[in-house]
């Protein structure tokens, strides 16, 4: 069974960079994701695949506005 390299500098939705601070060598209180709103978790459990990296926030954008719009992904 092959198994899923995961890269901790990519979004594990869109495969992009997730320009997390800490993944870089900063420190936590300089990275964009203190300073955004974040879906309710059952969203963001929904979406994530089986990865411990962090989500872009590009895709967290994405996430906020489905759950405005009432959208539910499928799978």
């Amino acid at each position: 069974m092959n198994k899923l390299v995961v890269e901790q500098g990519l979004c594990p939705l869109c495969q992009r960079g997730n320009a997390c601070a800490v993944e870089s060598g900063g420190a936590i209180d300089t990275c964009w994701c203190t300073r955004v709103s974040f879906p309710p978790k059952d969203v963001l459990q929904g979406a994530m695949p089986s990865s411990n990296s962090c989500i872009c926030e590009t895709c967290i954008e994405k996430l906020n506005q489905e759950v405005i719009l009432g959208i539910k992904r499928i799978g």
